[in-house]
């Protein structure tokens, strides 16, 4: 008996194997249900389990919120079913929560945030479907992109070794050509995966404490005080899923050649000292000093928005890696055609193996700190972005120990 039981079992492994495959491309490709019966069986199971939810509320357990069953249906219908079906499934949710609350089997209280709780995650949950679907679209079409190079490349090596006599020299020249293009679609192509893993994970980790926040507070009848302060965690995480996308979205145009700067001529003093008195509180709130070294006068072509953006990002940088009692110094000098404008700040030195990616998207100066104090790791990518789209670049410079430079090199207005 024991030597059938691991051939009856063999079967079992290829199974979860596929059950896990399964999983995981529903989770990293949102809505790729195609066929009318997988949409028609996803929709169906969210309906009956909403319908479940309201005979439980009303009928098998009266006073019982079950509101968190309605809530991970419509996690599933958004991120699984197509636009329309999904709009369905929230709707149907709403009604199920306003059923029980005319029924009075859920007071007016739970039963609004219960529907406040809905949209958000139906909302947020279309924005992490969209983010995901435009990382994955772009994905592909570079992959294609370069596959179609790769052919070309073969085909015309193959024509030049029919036509020409020097066999050998052609023949290496194309196996060349083609290791290098190989080389290049395997480091974008690793790029792209870890740009898409990271963003997933960014998108990821806000909706897991939205939906435990939402669990926690709907598992029993709370305070109104405890409600605002659930609610006040969800709207503090949707603000940084809003930033994250935001930013996301920026990059994105940028790639795409779509981010124009609308340029003006911009007086130096002025513009900085007034982002320096925007930033004065924060900084002061820290135990931080902030000094600035201006000149009286200056024009700089830039564009007002993006020109702030830059720098906002920089001085907050600034103030997450400066310890208290820290110095911030915000300095701008010209010399010849160009502008050197440079944001310092004491604390410790970035590590020697980060430099070199530090301005790469999703890279943290300080990989142990978490996201509430190291932020999405995307700034310093969008301060580049921005330099390069007026024409210059940030650099990382290190003038003394104890003490972290970045330096944007501008052209003169």
């Amino acid at each position: 008996m024991d030597k059938t039981l691991p051939t009856e079992a063999r079967g079992n492994p290829s199974i979860y194997r596929r059950i896990r495959r399964r999983a995981r491309r529903v989770l990293s490709r949102p809505q790729q249900l195609t066929g009318w019966r997988q949409i028609a069986t996803v929709f169906t199971i969210c309906i009956a389990g909403l319908a479940l939810v309201l005979i439980g509320e009303t009928v098998a357990f009266p006073g019982v919120t079950l509101g968190g069953y309605a809530l991970l249906a419509v996690l599933v219908g958004t991120w699984t079913l197509p636009t329309i079906w999904a709009t369905a499934v929230v709707v149907t949710a709403m009604t199920v929560i306003l059923g029980a609350v005319v029924y009075g089997s859920v007071d007016r209280v739970t039963g609004g945030f219960q529907l406040t709780a809905t949209l958000i995650v139906a909302v947020v949950g279309r924005l992490a479907v969209i983010a995901l679907q435009r990382s994955e679209r772009r994905r592909s079409e570079l992959h294609q992109r370069l596959l179609n190079i790769e052919r070309q490349r073969a085909d015309e090596a193959a024509t030049r070794l029919a036509e020409k006599e020097r066999l050998t020299t052609e023949l290496s020249e194309a196996l060349r050509s083609l290791g290098e293009r190989a080389d290049q679609l395997r480091r974008a192509n690793g790029r792209l995966v870890e740009f898409t893993a990271d963003a997933a994970h960014e998108l990821r980790a806000p909706l897991a404490i939205m939906r435990t926040v939402a669990d926690r507070a709907l598992n029993r009848p709370r305070s109104a005080g405890e409600y605002k302060e659930s609610l006040t965690t969800v709207q503090r995480e949707v603000i940084h899923l809003s930033g994250v996308a935001e930013t996301l979205l920026m990059l994105a145009r940028a790639d795409e050649g779509q981010l124009i700067a609308q340029t003006e001529l911009l007086d130096v003093a002025d513009s900085l000292a007034d982002l320096a008195a925007r930033w004065q509180a924060v900084i002061e709130s820290r135990g931080l000093t902030l000094e600035l070294d201006l000149p009286d006068e200056g024009m700089v072509q830039g564009d007002p928005t993006l020109f702030a953006r830059l720098f906002d990002n920089l001085l907050d940088n600034a103030c997450r890696y400066t310890q208290p009692g820290g110095l911030i110094v915000l300095a701008a000098s010209c010399a010849a055609s160009r502008w050197h404008f440079s944001v310092s700040n004491t604390g410790l030195r970035i590590p020697p193996d980060l430099r070199d990616n530090i301005f790469e998207r999703f890279t943290r100066g300080d990989q142990s700190r978490s996201r509430a104090t190291g932020g999405a790791g995307l700034g310093l990518a969008l301060c580049q972005t921005i330099a390069r789209l007026h024409g210059g670049a940030v650099r990382l410079d290190e003038p003394a120990a104890g003490v972290t430079r970045f330096t944007v090199d501008l052209p003169r207005g």
